[in-house]
């Protein structure tokens, strides 16, 4: 693993999460002082419709990357090229299925969006806005896997911010001018095609053999096998398109379209966190895990390697979760400046316990997507998207949006547990029941640090004073109970050493002047 590589992307990434982050968040502050939050919830309804309709890009994206880190390892230029003259091609055929599939599925619009103020003309004008700009990354995005499958992420998240900050200024300039939401969504729809322009321009420097044509064959595609993946793949994307897709579309049709724009502004607060904390640093992590899985590196070393990787997300799920436990309400009042803009108590514990769940098992997912074989654990994706909708549309009435995440967090152990038994069982070799055991005690550690730190700090006032008091509280408590537990832990004890060698590396940089 190239440490110095993966800390750049990593930090660089950290960097740009953060700043970008900010303007969101100046961004939908300034937003609901000059229009209604309403408008917000139309965006997710209809990024939740897009993001099921991305079936139809069957996983090209993850197929191509586990074979680029391959080539990229011997750095055969003609395969790259290969591999990425046919993910354009493909790319290309996509975007005309989406666009059918877009005109299809918009007759469902006036089905899905509940206690709408605006006219059933103004939706279809955002939905087919919205479905403009997917259809044109499908034209443009693919040149982004090269980067993220050569360690060079820095790139793009560095064109990312760059576009996001110019338009960004741009967009919330006309928005106090004229305060109208579709000149809002047509400048913010803008950011994406402006990144990926940029990024195709830079990428024909960076790797020109990219810009030959390339004769693609039935046997590059039958040696790869590519078609057996495809399929098997498929019942991942449906599945996870449909646990991940729906959420805001059950919200907005029985619960009502407001509360898809209330359920937003957490979404925002928690994806930015993660991003800026563990996402953007864990990224890199999975090119370099691509890297040295398909090197001559022995399984016993990468096991010990993923085992401070594990712990690691321990310490970072176990944080996180109860800081968004205590900090998500205080946050979102001082945010958007009113009460009315929170959810019950009861969604905050369970979407912090989803977030615990998907963090702790982060890296599991980074190991097992460098691996294709998705034929393996198809069978827990299809139950978890049917869990999914079974149980979030069944509480849904009864506990509202509590009852959505309810339903997201059970459909979620599915997924978790085919990617641990993939991983861990069928790649390593070691007991799946002993590392559930293992995690079943975590859960139960983490529960108590929660109901502790939720228990004293429950009745501080959303003052100064407050903030400070829980800070020190979420400080303390979580890291001397997860002390108590690892510090002899040898995992743990290598995790220090791991870190202490990249702060070793970036000094040695900088006396260096690199």
């Amino acid at each position: 693993m190239s440490s110095f590589k993966t800390l750049k992307n990593g930090v660089i990434s950290v960097i740009g999460q953060i700043l970008t982050l900010l303007f969101q968040f100046i961004n939908r502050r300034v937003f609901v002082m000059f229009l209604d939050i309403e408008y917000l919830g139309y965006q997710s309804v209809f990024g939740n419709i897009f993001s099921i309709l991305s079936v139809a890009e069957l996983g090209i994206s993850g197929i191509i990357s586990f074979h680029l880190y391959r080539e990229i390892v011997t750095d055969n230029k003609q395969e790259i090229g290969k591999l990425m003259y046919l993910y354009k091609w493909v790319y290309r055929i996509i975007a005309v299925v989406v666009t059918v599939m877009g005109f299809v599925a918009c007759i469902f619009v006036p089905y899905i969006v509940k206690d709408s103020n605006r006219s059933i003309g103004y939706l279809y004008i955002v939905y087919f806005l919205q479905l403009a700009s997917i259809i044109a990354g499908y034209f443009l995005s693919y040149r982004r896997t090269i980067y993220a499958a050569d360690q060079k992420e820095y790139v793009t998240v560095e064109i990312d911010l760059f576009a996001n900050i110019i338009v960004q200024i741009i967009q919330l300039g006309l928005l106090v001018i004229f305060k109208n939401y579709l000149l809002y969504l047509v400048i913010q729809l803008s950011i994406t095609f402006f990144a990926n322009v940029l990024i195709m321009l830079k990428s024909n420097k960076d790797y020109p053999y990219l810009k030959k044509k390339y004769k693609i064959t039935r046997e590059d595609i039958q040696k790869r096998n590519m078609i057996p993946d495809i399929r098997n793949f498929l019942v991942h994307k449906i599945s996870y398109a449909v646990y991940g897709g729906t959420d805001n579309i059950v919200i907005s049709a029985i619960c009502g379209i407001k509360y898809v724009a209330l359920y937003g502004n957490y979404f925002i607060l928690q994806r930015g966190v993660l991003n800026i904390l563990f996402y953007r640093l864990l990224n890199p992590v999975q090119a370099a895990i691509g890297n040295i899985v398909y090197s001559d590196r022995n399984k016993e070393d990468l096991w010990k390697q993923f085992e401070m990787f594990d712990v690691f997300s321990f310490f970072f799920a176990s944080y996180i979760s109860v800081g968004f436990l205590v900090f998500f309400q205080p946050a979102i009042q001082v945010w958007l400046g009113n009460t009315k803009y929170l959810l019950p108590y009861s969604f905050v514990m369970a979407y912090s316990l989803t977030i615990y769940l998907l963090s702790v098992w982060e890296i599991v997912y980074k190991y097992r997507s460098v691996f294709g074989n998705y034929r393996q654990d198809r069978n827990c994706m299809l139950l978890s998207a049917i869990l999914n909708i079974i149980v979030s549309i069944a509480l849904a009435k009864p506990l509202g949006v509590t009852g959505v995440q309810i339903g997201t967090l059970v459909a979620f152990l599915p997924i978790a547990y085919g990617r641990i038994r993939f991983v861990v069982g069928g790649f390593f070799g070691q007991s799946v029941k002993k590392y559930f055991l293992k995690h079943a005690g975590l859960f139960g550690v983490v529960l108590f640090e929660g109901v502790t730190v939720y228990m004293l700090t429950r009745s501080m006032p959303v003052t100064f004073i407050g903030i400070l008091l829980r800070f020190s509280i979420w400080g303390i408590i979580p890291l001397a109970i997860n002390l108590l537990i690892y510090f002899r832990n040898p995992h743990f004890k290598d995790m220090c050493e791991y870190f202490k060698n990249l702060f070793r590396i970036v000094e040695d940089k900088i006396k260096r002047g690199k």
